[in-house]
């Protein structure tokens, strides 16, 4: 029998397609994240490993290894107070086939919330200075009345395989003086500003 009817297969895999479009398994894993008190009672900022199933994890990574590489966006700015701009040069998608369904699973950890994510590549001369986290955007409310909202919690997932302290690219928390390096299936939340 042929899969996909000719289309090809959805990126990620059957066992990543199947947990990322079920609700039920999704909140059900998600559920025993209590975000806000994991990141209050870590002073701010905390580690998650593990975040996904294993299997989701490493769908997820395929999702990220198929994009092409023109469909990677250039996000790059130069430092500006004024728009809350500063100094990074990286690669991003927020639509990649594949890719909306996993952030849509990542934002039950809360519901509710107005969540945006996006994928990012980084490599060899890309870089990102030190910044708080904070992002404003404009959001239509349904009285049609523009509000500027930013974040919350910043979450950053990984899913780095193999990565070493020596390649450079930890995150560093200034506040709090630790550097966390990336960690395959491992979730960094914190608090914003921070």
């Amino acid at each position: 029998a042929k899969k996909g009817g000719g289309g090809g297969a959805a990126p990620g895999g059957d066992a990543y397609n199947r947990w990322v479009n079920d609700p039920g398994k999704v909140m059900a894993w998600m559920k025993k994240y209590n975000i806000r008190k994991m990141i209050d009672d870590s002073g701010g900022i905390v580690k998650i490993p593990n975040f996904l199933p294993t299997a989701v994890a490493e769908g997820a990574l395929k999702v990220l290894e198929s994009i092409p590489d023109n469909q990677w966006n250039a996000t790059e700015a130069q430092r500006d107070q004024a728009t809350n701009n500063i100094v990074h040069s990286f690669m991003s998608n927020k639509t990649a086939a594949g890719l909306p369904e996993l952030t849509r699973a990542i934002s039950m950890l809360s519901p509710g919330s107005l969540n945006t994510f996006s994928a990012g590549k980084y490599e060899q001369t890309d870089h990102i200075e030190p910044h708080d986290d904070r992002a404003y955007a404009d959001v239509t409310m349904e009285n049609g009345k523009v509000v500027q909202c930013s974040r919350e919690i910043a979450l950053i997932y990984y899913l780095t395989k193999d990565w070493k302290a020596s390649y450079g690219g930890a995150l560093i928390d200034v506040e709090g003086k630790t550097k966390l390096v990336p960690e395959f299936n491992s979730v960094v939340a914190f608090r914003i500003p921070r």
